[in-house]
């Protein structure tokens, strides 16, 4: 009996395991990304603020890819004069003097809910741009780990798929497009603002990483040990993401009532890492950058050899974190651009909103948001804007603040050639030009034809329709209207062809129909299947007709276009094929995380070099004790009146 209830408890066990490791790992082969630190006794994340962690603090600019011995001041009044500073915690005037006179670490996250991000990401993204031109570090989170649990903030509801066997994978895929979309970003903003006179070398340090570096390796008691003995009940039931959820019909559930702890943990291991003094999110995030400012406070206090130096206070003072909220992009009826609240459907990503949508997008914003997007979306100088803005209220026809809104996002996300190219674009299927032989160009390129290039730009979802072929070819132009979503039946496409409001072709010839039908021949289509329908001054519809082989992969194309990118070879068939399949995966697994070792080795040997150098070198070869009396001496040297706190003093040589 004890044997059978042994045997029972193990595959108990081993059932447990298998269902954590299916939930959380992103691929079965690779468990050590979530293997928890169950066989040594240190955490991952300092459980205190030791005396080496001081040392990230001084001259945070030391070591970095581009070393910048003073930032550009006036970040914050950058910020607020762009109108991105909401609330802020901690004192403004020590924070100004800090970011005037030292390079700072500054850091945002966005959580991995879906495989883009979205232009309300901006609100945040656009601080931290401005803060690397500033000549101060960035570093940008994709929170993979905070993915799975699920932020409360701002929602009634639990968010969907949280308790997915799949959430794991769903998560990490979703976390390598986003540090892919996040690379390329940071690459094309460098260079539009090289383009706009930002000189190279004062542009601080960028980095991207994921929190499930950190997070698959502790373990819930360490967790419990460095945020939950550090964490009051009461203060997480008055913040706003919580009290709210209590009070709806859902409820709360513990995971979701746990993230703010789980987010002030990613600051701690930052801030003792890394040295981050700022944290950058949306207004409903107060709470959870609350908490981590909080836990900071508590670890820093708790400190005991901080007071045993000869000048606590003025370390203390150096060790302050700092949160700033930027307020949230909404819709036209004031919902939040999001992912989940189906506001979000304007993506960065190229492949989910291809740029000549989002082109037309901004150029049909109202013109009483065209200010503050200006401030908030664009490099451009305060002066500049104004300007565009006085010729927006002489001229309001010409839209000059929405052609320069739509032609600076484009360049600053994907690049000035892409911009200029949402230009020629709708010019030749608008007539919308500034340039005094546009009209005359677009008549040409119209006479010679529309080519594939030409319709590339706006046939990605949702711009395009399959068709079958047997079903359009040969057929009144009325039903390619109707199958293709142009109108909904057969009588409304014919009234609408019988307004003369469509125009179809290569050539945008337009169709007016009397009595007598018009017949879809192959001379209406580009490059042989695509059919390219005008509908009044500003609608685009693109028709791909396909046959009756091709038509169900264009169909699954239409329903998951990223998929389609990716091309799948077909599988292996017989157990020969099956087998070498196995062998050469599992050789490439090797290799994968044979290099990944390695880069681990020399990320680690890099790390401890620039502690080193900053213990040393940067610090001086005498004691701590030595280090912080210099600093007392150098802040005694400055005037600063009795009644003002004490600013942070700036540790370089």
């Amino acid at each position: 009996m004890e044997a059978a209830n042994s045997l029972r408890f193990r595959n108990a066990l081993v059932f447990l395991r298998h269902q954590l490791r299916s939930t959380y790992a992103f691929n079965p082969r690779h468990q050590q990304q979530c293997r928890t630190n169950v066989n040594t006794t240190e955490s991952p994340i300092k459980k205190n603020f030791a005396k080496e962690c001081i040392a990230k603090f001084i001259n945070q600019g030391y070591g970095d890819m581009k070393n910048i011995p003073r930032p550009t001041p006036g970040l914050l009044e950058t910020l607020e004069e762009r109108g991105f500073v909401g609330q802020f915690h901690g004192n403004r005037e020590e924070f100004t003097t800090l970011t005037n006179n030292e390079v700072i670490h500054i850091y945002a996250g966005a959580d991995a809910t879906a495989s883009s991000l979205h232009i309300g990401h901006l609100m945040v993204l656009m601080p931290m741009i401005h803060s690397m031109l500033h000549g101060h570090r960035i570093s940008l989170i994709v929170g993979v780990a905070t993915a799975r649990i699920g932020d409360p903030s701002g929602r009634l509801t639990e968010r969907t798929g949280m308790k997915d066997q799949s959430l794991g994978e769903r998560t990490f895929r979703h976390g390598t497009d986003i540090t892919d979309q996040l690379s390329t970003l940071l690459k094309t903003v460098i260079n539009h603002a090289r383009e706009r006179g930002h000189q190279e070398s004062k542009i601080g340090r960028r980095a991207i990483s994921s929190n499930l570096q950190w997070h698959r390796n502790v373990s819930i008691i360490d967790f419990m040990q460095i945020v939950g003995h550090r964490s009051r009940i009461g203060e997480m039931m008055l913040r706003k993401s919580v009290s709210e959820r209590l009070k709806s019909e859902e409820g709360l559930s513990f995971s979701e009532f746990s993230y703010q702890l789980i987010q002030a943990l990613d600051y701690w291991h930052l801030f003792s890492n890394l040295g981050v003094r700022l944290q950058i999110g949306g207004s409903d995030q107060w709470g959870n950058i609350t908490a981590g400012c909080d836990l900071i406070n508590r670890m820093v206090n708790e400190a005991a050899w901080i007071d045993e130096q000869p000048s606590p206070a003025l370390i203390k003072n150096m060790a302050k974190p700092y949160g700033l909220t930027v307020p949230l992009l909404t819709t036209s009826t004031g919902e939040k651009f999001s992912k989940s609240t189906g506001a979000g459907n304007i993506w960065i990503s190229p492949r989910k909103t291809p740029p000549f949508s989002l082109y037309q997008y901004l150029l049909n914003r109202p013109d009483n948001i065209m200010e503050s997007w200006l401030k908030y979306f664009t490099l451009l100088p305060i002066s500049e804007i104004k300007e565009i803005m006085a010729e927006q209220k002489k001229h309001p026809e010409r839209r000059p603040a929405q052609k320069k809104l739509a032609y600076e996002l484009i360049s600053l996300l994907h690049g000035r050639l892409v911009a200029l190219k949402c230009i020629e674009t709708t010019a030749i299927f608008f007539g919308q030009t500034d340039e005094a032989d546009g009209i005359q160009k677009r008549e040409a390129k119209l006479k010679l034809g529309l080519t594939k290039s030409d319709v590339e730009g706006i046939s990605a979802r949702p711009f395009w329709e399959p068709v079958n072929a047997e079903r359009i070819m040969g057929m009144p132009l009325e039903k390619a209207l109707a199958a293709g979503g142009v109108a909904p039946s057969n009588t409304q496409a014919r009234t609408l062809l019988k307004s003369g409001a469509v125009s179809i072709g290569p050539h945008l010839r337009q169709v007016k129909l009397t009595d007598e039908k018009t017949i879809l021949t192959q001379e209406d289509l580009i490059d042989g299947n695509i059919l390219l329908i005008k509908v009044g001054k500003n609608k685009l519809h693109v028709i791909r007709v396909e046959d009756e082989k091709t038509i169900e992969l264009a169909m699954q194309e239409k329903e998951d276009p990223e998929s389609a990118l990716k091309p799948t070879k077909p599988g292996p068939i017989t157990p020969l094929q099956r087998r070498s399949a196995r062998k050469k995966e599992r050789r490439i697994n090797v290799g994968v995380r044979a290099n990944r070792r390695s880069e681990q080795k020399k990320i680690t040997k890099l790390l401890d070099r620039e502690g080193q150098v900053a213990r040393t070198k940067l610090a001086g070869r005498g004691d701590f004790s030595g280090l912080v009396s210099k600093a007392v001496n150098r802040a005694a040297s400055q005037r600063i009146p009795d009644n003002q706190t004490q600013p942070s003093i700036s540790w370089r040589r």
